[in-house]
């Protein structure tokens, strides 16, 4: 699996015409593997308000050679300096789950982080109901810190991983 880190033009067309600027011969690409529309605006709105680290806020796209696809996306919800820890969100698209790829895209994005970063931890929140996610989690290492309440998604349980 490889990150592709899309630029700021490549993620506006995305908005726009969606998972279809990313296909070509050889590569595929559904519009589950992107992140949702409002996402990929708040990326852009980070990367024009942060123009030196534009490229931590855009969404990485997993794209998998032997599968000819992009089989999902990640991105980095906050700063990179963040002392709290660095937030990671992570989806795959519905036709390449129970594959792998997550737990591939969320080791290359925590490697990511802890690389670009000083941050002591990176967590990800996860409704409690999401036991695939949560596995996905578990495999990488992640630990339940504690619960918190998503104004999107109810009650999700915080899962932390802390820098060796």
């Amino acid at each position: 699996m490889q990150l592709i880190v899309p630029t700021l033009a490549e993620l506006r067309a995305s908005i726009t015409n969606g998972a279809a600027v990313w296909r070509s011969p050889g590569r595929d690409c559904d519009d589950d593997a992107l992140p949702p529309v409002p996402v990929m605006q708040r990326s852009v709105d980070f990367m024009l308000a942060h123009p030196a680290t534009a490229s931590w806020f855009a969404p990485r796209l997993f794209w998998v050679e032997a599968a000819g696809a992009i089989v999902g996306s990640g991105g980095f919800k906050n700063a990179m300096d963040d002392i709290l820890g660095v937030e990671i969100g992570y989806g795959i698209a519905a036709r390449h789950q129970r594959q792998g790829y997550a737990t591939t895209g969320l080791r290359l994005m925590v490697a990511e982080a802890f690389t670009l970063s000083a941050t002591p931890h990176v967590f990800a929140t996860v409704r409690p109901d999401n036991l695939a996610s949560q596995r996905v989690l578990a495999k990488c290492g992640f630990i339940r810190e504690g619960e918190a309440l998503d104004p999107d998604d109810g009650l999700v349980w915080r899962m932390v991983l802390t820098r060796r």
